[in-house]
């Protein structure tokens, strides 16, 4: 019988993945018009963290004399990190949640299932962002990229004593997959038409996330 239920956050509780990599383009728009360096380390490390991003691209920049050599690479990375975390926290406060949001999450804590939210957003960040949007009081506990992704569903298991069959991680991306796969949990991938996700081959599948408790049903051996 499942659990727990992880949620990923953007591409899966929000609609705000175009909005983190276009806020990578906006915040150095005035030494970069043309998006190039940007273009450039994403395409070089998407895995990488916004902090892993925001200090290449300032690397970048200043090796092509586009920043002022007043501040040091450091300051440099830590004052675009701190636009970026500004301006995405207010794009994504306001953003769409994705389909059925809302009312699955109503669902799921009515069947007292455990929710968390397992995210490579910064713990704090994540947190504000949850206030804003009133979910915050719907997760138990929320999990971000100070640690990966199956390292804190090791820390879910470990706080709510449930056994990796138990638990559920749903989420987006390849990284939430491999988490899932690494600790040993169940994976539902998120995938809806106009995403772009670089998950692998999965045999759980929803497009819509009305679809996640019947799921959820069947996995655990329940009727639909």
């Amino acid at each position: 019988m499942i659990k727990c239920v992880v949620f990923d956050f953007d591409g899966t509780l929000v609609d705000s993945n175009t909005i983190k990599r276009q806020t990578f383009f906006e915040i150095v728009q005035a030494w970069d018009p043309s998006g190039a360096t940007v273009a450039e380390v994403l395409d070089r490390w998407p895995a990488a963290n916004r902090y892993e991003k925001t200090r290449r691209i300032a690397e970048s920049l200043i090796s092509r004399n586009l920043l002022s050599s007043d501040s040091t690479l450091d300051e440099w990375s830590m004052l675009l990190a701190n636009d970026y975390t500004e301006t995405c926290e207010s794009a994504i406060a306001s953003c769409p949640a994705m389909p059925g949001a809302d009312q699955v999450l109503a669902e799921l804590t009515s069947m007292e299932l455990c929710l968390f939210v397992n995210s490579a957003t910064p713990v704090k960040p994540l947190q504000r962002l949850l206030s804003l949007r009133k979910w915050d009081d719907v997760f138990l506990e929320v999990y971000g990229a100070e640690s990966g992704k199956a390292d804190n569903l090791q820390s879910i298991a470990k706080k709510t004593g449930a056994k990796a069959d138990e638990i559920v991680h749903v989420g987006d991306q390849l990284d939430d997959q491999l988490g899932a796969e690494t600790f040993g949990c169940h994976f539902v991938a998120m995938l809806v038409d106009r995403a772009v996700s670089s998950i692998t081959d999965t045999s759980l599948i929803i497009k819509d996330l009305r679809d996640l408790p019947p799921l959820l049903r069947r996995i655990s051996g329940e009727p639909t």
